[in-house]
């Protein structure tokens, strides 16, 4: 009997399908929101906060994700801070995911070129303007293709989510294989439901990527 027609399976599987694709929007949206405003302002100098902000990228860059999320779930009860196990892996994932994007968009915003903000003040443009309609098009521009590949890995990176005692789509395999012994038909499934999340991904990419292409022919 196909263990896929058996609906005790298929409630696994949809249910397993959803908190995958609840974690991975939520971790995506968020920490681009969150990564923003922290590279705008690693674009001054002299700002007060730089030296925290650089230890911070630093550290959820080179920490492991799975171990963030141990500490979240695991080790925060020691402190007497208790947190379920969605939260953890939420904060857990978006705390490694925003300081990736930093990166990028800080990246974008110092490939463009000096004279682009000079002609905008020649125009007369005040900050907030030019920095929405100059600036943050062209970083947002460059950093695409680093932000969508983010994306997936985030989208792959939901799965450490089972090891805090959440039912996505890796721990709905592992209760399946566990019951049915039946791995690589599950497991091969499994991988296509993640590849079906990462083709919408790459599907938004290719959107925004003509977009912007029509945009500059346009000008």
């Amino acid at each position: 009997m196909n263990i896929l027609l058996d609906p005790y399976y298929q409630g696994l599987l949809v249910r397993g399908f959803g908190m995958t694709v609840l974690i991975s929007v939520i971790v995506i949206v968020a920490s681009n929101l969150l990564a923003l405003p922290l590279a705008i302002y690693m674009q001054r100098p002299k700002g007060r906060l730089r030296g925290i902000i650089i230890g911070y990228s630093f550290f959820a860059r080179a920490a492991p994700a799975l171990a963030l999320l141990f500490a979240l779930y695991y080790g925060l009860p020691k402190l007497g801070i208790y947190l379920d196990p969605l939260p953890s892996a939420l904060i857990g994932l978006t705390f490694a995911s925003t300081a990736y994007n930093m990166e990028f968009l800080r990246s974008g915003y110092e490939s463009i070129p000096p004279g682009q903000l000079d002609a905008a003040r020649a125009l007369g443009m005040r900050a907030v303007p030019m920095h929405l309609k100059v600036l943050m098009p062209q970083a947002y521009s460059s950093a695409s293709p680093a932000l969508f590949s983010n994306a997936i890995q985030m989208v792959k990176g939901s799965s450490l989510a089972s090891l805090v005692a959440i039912d996505e789509l890796t721990a709905a395999s592992t209760t399946m294989i566990s019951e049915t012994y039946k791995a690589i038909e599950i497991l091969s499934f499994i991988a296509v439901l993640y590849g079906l999340i990462a083709l919408v991904v790459l599907g938004l990419q290719s959107l925004y990527e003509t977009r912007q292409r029509r945009m500059a022919l346009r000008r």
